[in-house]
């Protein structure tokens, strides 16, 4: 505990120094190295076993001497990196370069928005997460600061939960928000008895209202992104939800993994192996979530605003300019996407507040069904990034 408040009161005396300016040297606590996933299976001749959702892990692996060719279906449903090493042949259909390509597209017309200037420009996005590889190419240009908290300091290398995030919500060409200016907290949201606990993310909260009164106009954050969520009984949860009200009542957006919030009415969509990301009848359901949908006892999913989630790539922590297909994405990347968003929405109507950005997304969205076994199945709502920044830029 002693060393937890150390590292603690050290990241908060740099953080009240202030972070960088666009244009100077970002305010870095430490630089992570990278991470090294070699070790994870090393050479392989066959495949792998498949997870239970049919992902199989191919991150930083050598399939050089596998035999592939009848593997299609698999390697359409794998993780991999910029490390994989691949046979000389590989079935037709799947070309890793492409797939990778394919996923770090946003989707759904957002680069369509970029090309028209709306890209997060002035926006302070701010991320609490796992570590970072501080100099990925995706972000490192606005990446202004960087800070470690409690016990993931003494974590040597970057790890991939931080490079995804950061990547997703403002990377150069992963990300929703690509000239969004990044401020980036690593911290774990665990006690040293390895139970949940969110007490020091709460103070990191604070913190970042704090640096936020500081920063000029042009710089401010105006939404964190926390790719976790809580129950009443999490320790800490008291103190988390009180601080989020405080980051509100600062103008500060927070978006979290929620389950009730009414603000926050978002659930991670995917779609097809090589369905086109920007078509919005590519737009399924998630993969963690699908099954459920067509129970009996099935609840409401019609509501919900859908963010694309799986089959994305990001960038990779095992290098700089490295990057990696996640088959299956989670709720950890829609997060950040929606925080990207509001990057944009921010750009577009300085003045918007979170909650008439949502409710922007939901009078331009539309239903999303589809077809099994005769019966149609509603799932939530396919945002039209497009016709939100039309709709908040004239309000």
């Amino acid at each position: 505990m002693k060393k937890m408040l150390c590292l603690l009161c050290t990241a908060l005396a740099a953080l009240n120094t202030g972070c960088s300016s666009p244009g100077s040297a970002p305010d870095l606590c430490r630089e992570p190295p990278a991470a090294d996933f070699t070790q994870m299976f090393g050479a392989l001749d066959a495949l792998p076993e498949a997870w239970d959702d049919g992902t199989r892990d191919l991150r930083s692996t050598d399939l050089r001497s596998a035999d592939l060719s009848g593997e299609l279906d698999a390697l359409l449903l794998s993780d991999f990196d910029s490390q994989t090493l691949w046979p000389d042949t590989l079935p037709d259909g799947f070309d890793p370069a492409a797939v990778m390509e394919q996923g770090k597209n946003p989707g759904l017309g957002v680069r369509a928005l970029h090309e028209k200037g709306i890209t997060g420009k002035g926006v302070g996005i701010a991320i609490i997460d796992q570590t970072l590889l501080t100099g990925h190419q995706e972000y490192a240009d606005r990446l202004r600061c960087y800070r470690e908290y409690g016990p993931v300091s003494s974590r040597a290398g970057a790890q991939m939960h931080g490079a995804a995030v950061a990547s997703i919500a403002a990377g150069k060409t992963v990300g929703v928000a690509p000239d969004a200016l990044l401020y980036f907290f690593a911290c774990d949201g665990s006690s040293e008895d390895g139970e949940p606990d969110l007490t020091l993310r709460a103070q990191t909260v604070d913190e970042i209202i704090a640096l936020n009164s500081t920063l000029p106009a042009g710089e401010k954050i105006r939404v964190i992104s926390m790719s976790r969520g809580w129950m009443p009984d999490t320790r800490g949860a008291a103190e988390m939800q009180a601080a989020v009200k405080r980051a509100q009542e600062a103008g500060i957006a927070f978006v979290y993994v929620a389950d009730n919030d009414p603000l926050l009415p978002f659930m991670g969509s995917g779609r097809l192996p090589l369905a086109d990301p920007e078509a919005p009848s590519s737009v399924r359901p998630g993969m963690f979530w699908e099954p459920y949908l067509f129970e009996e006892d099935a609840q409401d999913y019609s509501g919900q605003l859908l963010i694309p989630m799986d089959r994305r790539a990001t960038a990779s922590p095992t290098g700089e300019q490295d990057y990696v297909f996640y088959n299956n994405g989670g709720m950890s990347w829609a997060v950040p996407y929606v925080a990207g968003l509001y990057a944009l929405a921010c750009q577009a109507q300085p003045g918007i507040t979170f909650e008439l950005f949502v409710q922007a997304l939901q009078e331009t969205s539309r239903p999303a069904t589809l077809e099994r076994d005769g019966k149609t199945y509603s799932f939530g709502k396919t945002i039209d990034p497009a016709a939100m920044i039309e709709r908040v830029s004239v309000s």
